[in-house]
């Protein structure tokens, strides 16, 4: 695809999907719309049935889109592939319910050409907005007790848009991933967060925003153990790896045991949780 912007900045679109050829088509047909044009788009489908799987790479071909077949590791796992068979200097995430304003990637190529090394998070409206103003409200941050919060103070922002997230290319090339431990949860908050550790500059983009045409009930993943287990996991990494303070420490601890009190946590999912950061960190120490 002809990067049209005219300068040296090469965006490749990732973009995930997942046995919904409907919402991938209202996708492609905004994204196809932009008055520039990304210098590469990479679809990769995790699809598991054939008849989505023809529909999709149909529509890749439709639009000159690259199309491949999906590692079937679940939600993280597919983003990382995507990510690592991208050749442009940067990566914009993408999602296949997601639809775009007008100059959307105009005013990504204008962030970037401003702050090269900076990962730029991409604020989202629903389509039963009626308003959409600017900023959109921006990406939220992890919480030590486990949820997504938008600070007040952007010095210190460790946000991340899951499927809306700019990042330069050398975070790849660094191999700075999303875990794929679970399929499904909230393990993009946690990536936010190691991110920011690892000394990258994470800002919101003022300038646009996506509308999410979100599906509660077209998820990848619906088990509750898992996305209870996936908050657990990013708790612990967070309040135990990247931002190790006290306070941080005993406000993981005092949700863990109020949920177990409560039986909303059962003692089988905190001891897979822990485990599993047990082997994450151990294997991000040895990497660093």
């Amino acid at each position: 695809m002809v990067n049209r912007t005219g300068s040296n900045i090469k965006l490749s679109i990732a973009l995930v999907t997942r046995n919904r050829s409907c919402s991938l088509a209202r996708t492609l047909e905004s994204l196809s719309k932009q008055s520039i044009q990304p210098y590469e788009v990479v679809i990769s489908d995790d699809s598991d049935m054939q008849s989505m799987i023809d529909l999709n790479s149909e529509l890749a071909l439709k639009y000159g889109y690259t199309y491949i077949t999906g590692p079937r590791k679940g939600l993280y796992g597919n983003r990382n592939f995507v990510a690592k068979q991208c050749s442009g200097t940067h990566i914009r995430t993408m999602d296949d319910d997601h639809e775009f304003p007008q100059n959307h990637l105009t005013n990504c190529i204008k962030a970037i050409e401003e702050e090269r090394d900076t990962i730029w998070t991409i604020g989202e409206y629903y389509p039963s907005d009626k308003i959409r103003t600017l900023p959109a409200p921006i990406p939220g941050q992890l919480h030590p007790r486990g949820y997504s919060y938008a600070p007040k103070n952007l010095k210190k922002y460790y946000g991340i848009s899951c499927g809306a997230s700019i990042y330069p290319r050398c975070v790849v090339d660094r191999n700075i991933l999303n875990v794929e431990s679970y399929k499904f949860g909230i393990l993009y908050l946690e990536y936010g967060a190691r991110l920011y550790k690892n000394g990258y500059t994470i800002k919101p983009l003022s300038t646009t925003y996506i509308i999410h045409h979100y599906d509660q009930d077209n998820r990848s993943v619906t088990s509750e153990e898992v996305i209870e287990s996936a908050r657990i996991f990013s708790m612990l990494m967070f309040s135990f790896y990247h931002m190790h303070t006290f306070k941080n420490y005993f406000l993981t601890i005092g949700e863990i045991v109020r949920n177990l009190m409560l039986r909303r946590y059962p003692l089988k999912i905190i001891r897979q949780a822990y485990l599993q950061y047990k082997k994450e960190s151990s294997t991000m120490n040895s990497d660093n």
